[in-house]
């Protein structure tokens, strides 16, 4: 049962550096992704505009982040 759940949380990293990489290519000055303690992540952005934005992403790989509420 550790191994399976070392297996799973190292795809969920590998889901986040990945994602991570895209997010940083379209935003700039993001923070790095902080993970939640419930299965979720989030980040911070300054976009270009210097409007901050928040993203939260299901840590399960293949999940598709969405902009939340900063105040979240």
């Amino acid at each position: 049962m550790t191994q399976d759940r070392s297996l799973k949380t190292l795809a969920a990293a590998l889901a986040l550096v990945t994602y991570t990489a895209s997010v940083a290519s379209a935003e700039q000055n993001c923070t790095a992704w902080m993970d939640q303690g419930d299965g979720t992540s989030w980040t911070t952005c300054v976009g270009d505009d210097g409007k901050q934005r928040c993203y939260k992403v299901n840590n399960t790989p293949g999940s598709t982040s969405y902009e939340v509420s900063c105040s979240e």
